[in-house]
């Protein structure tokens, strides 16, 4: 069986240590090392040129994408993980254009990342189930809205706190138009009032 080598860049040591004695346990997995900067991580690679590297998306003053390209250029055949707290569209990520091997969330557990890792050695790209979960509701959400142009800037203004009148005078239409739209958007989203339509959009983003 080929054994495989990890290192684990992190700067919150009791979570790299809980990881290492995960990997520890795993057959066919060998523990490198655990750096908790960039800059060590960098001196320790040139001692160790691990297979699999773990990676905090958090790494002062780096983050973790700017160095997943950094490494990527420099050490070819590493596979990275992207460890975070953060699902991709928290951190700007555009899924498609991500060029790690495998993105686990830090809420996840032991069975999701030994799943991970399995993908990394089968030569596989690996999303949280949690992050392809988030995405699959936010697509539904969308969907489900159908929401017009004209109807997102009105909700655009009430989160500002505009009144209808006020809206109806920015956008250069009458008062009976806006309550119109209101009408249709508390509708499409299955709301009674603006206090419910702020917490609709903040929890879908």
């Amino acid at each position: 069986m080929k054994t495989y080598r990890i290192g684990i860049t992190d700067d919150h040591l009791l979570f790299a240590e809980g990881i290492s004695n995960m990997i520890s346990g795993s057959p066919g997995l060998q523990l490198d090392f655990v750096a908790g900067s960039a800059t060590e991580m960098f001196s320790l690679l040139r001692q160790h040129p691990v297979d699999f590297l773990l990676l905090d998306i958090n790494l002062p003053p780096y983050n973790g994408l700017e160095l997943l390209d950094k490494i990527k250029e420099e050490y070819r055949g590493i596979k990275i993980m992207i460890l975070s707290m953060y699902q991709p569209a928290d951190i700007g990520l555009d899924i498609a254009g991500f060029k790690g091997d495998a993105y686990v969330l830090k809420i996840s557990g032991k069975n999701i990342l030994e799943e991970a890792l399995e993908g990394m050695k089968n030569g596989e790209l690996y999303w949280d189930p949690n992050i392809v979960k988030a995405r699959a509701q936010e697509d539904s959400f969308t969907q489900q809205l159908r929401l017009t142009k004209r109807e997102k800037e009105i909700i655009s203004l009430i989160s500002v706190g505009k009144t209808s009148k006020e809206i109806a005078d920015l956008l250069f239409v009458c008062e009976l138009t806006i309550k119109t739209h209101r009408k249709n958007i508390r509708k499409k989203l299955g709301i009674r009032n603006v206090a419910n339509l702020m917490s609709k959009m903040t929890n879908n983003g």
